[in-house]
Parts: structure tokens; sequence; C-alpha cells
């Protein structure tokens, strides 16, 4: 069967608005959703080394990642790619502390998918190689689409992978270059629609 990777934070899961919140909670950072022109959360919210340690820190506990709203239409699009036969492949770069928290959150939201996988995306401190794969295993594996958010993977999935990527249109991907097999969608809604059976 044809398999779809499906990100989670601000793909399925609307994460950067507890990123928002902590950051004005411990750090009294304000700053707008619109506001974030950059997926390095350090660099958006002005935060030191140590800041930024901690913010993750805290987004990344499960009494944080378990209150993430859904995405507006994402169960919805994934439970109709998975009557029409596709497998849909849950892909995170978080890290790797929220290994159960993650997936009960998908248990609590009725997200239909058929694996759950960690990836070191980013290069990101604390993430146990036991758990995480690596992007060159992932550049390994099949996908017939793939749903980001982040450019730098969009480009990854597309131009070292050959993957077609549906780039979900946030404010902190709006400056990238992007090649022809990336193309934005503002919700899922739209993504939906565009799709062809399998």
């Amino acid at each position: 069967m044809p398999t779809i990777y499906v990100d989670m934070d601000d793909v399925i899961a609307e994460s950067t608005a507890t990123f928002i919140h902590i950051a004005r909670r411990e750090f009294g950072k304000k700053v707008a959703f619109e506001e974030i022109r950059s997926f390095n959360l350090q660099q958006s919210f002005g935060l030191s080394d140590d800041e930024y340690e901690r913010l993750f820190e805290v987004a990344h506990r499960p009494e944080a990642i378990l209150r993430f709203d859904l995405m507006r239409g994402a169960v919805e699009v994934l439970r109709n790619w998975e009557a029409l036969g596709y497998t849909i492949a849950i892909v995170t770069g978080r890290l790797t502390v929220a290994w159960e928290s993650s997936q009960e959150w998908l248990r609590r939201n009725q997200v239909p998918y058929h694996s759950f996988t960690m990836v070191n995306k980013y290069g990101r401190e604390g993430c146990d190689d036991n758990i995480a794969i690596s992007l060159e295993e992932l550049s390994r594996r099949q996908f017939c689409l793939a749903v980001e958010d982040s450019a730098m993977m969009a480009r990854h999935l597309s131009g070292t992978m050959g993957v077609p990527v549906a780039l979900m249109d946030r404010p902190w991907n709006q400056d990238a270059a992007l090649n022809g097999r990336v193309t934005r969608y503002r919700s899922w809604g739209d993504i939906g629609k565009s799709i062809p059976k399998p």
C-alpha cells in the first residue's frame, strides 16, 4: 500500500500555540503566531541558550503535549486516506522524551495511523538514538506524499528523497526557497481535496 508521511507539530497538532504560551509565562516573551518568521524558535522568541533549552524541556512534558489542540480537519482527511487504502506514517522530530505522550495524544484524539517514527530531523540534543532514527535512515523509506510545515524537511523530502510535499502554509516557511515538488496548502481541507486516489 502507498504510504503517506505526516508530521505532527503544526501539521496535526497545534503545537506553536503552546510554545507561545510557555515563552510568555516562563520568560515574558510576547510573540504573536504571525510574528514567528523562523523555524528556529530560539531566534523567533529571542531566547538565550538556557531559555531555549528550558522552553523545549517544558513543552515536551506529558502535561504540555497532551494539551496540544488538534488541527482542524486533520482526522477527517487521514480517515479518508486510510479508507482509500493509504498507509499513514506519523513521522515527528520531537524530542524522544515525548515518545509515550505523543502516542497517547494520537490515541486521545483518535488520529488514524499505522506507524509512529521519531526522527532526529534537526540534530537536537535530547534525542535518544535508540529511539529516533537518523535522516539517512529516513531517506531509505518510501513515501508517496509527505505533509510537513518545516521548509528544511520539505527540501529534504522533495529533493533528496523525491517525495511530493504538501507544505502547511506557516509564517516560518514563507521565505523558503522550494522546488516544484512542494505545494503550499492553507488547510487540511485544501490538502484533502487535492490528493488523488492511490
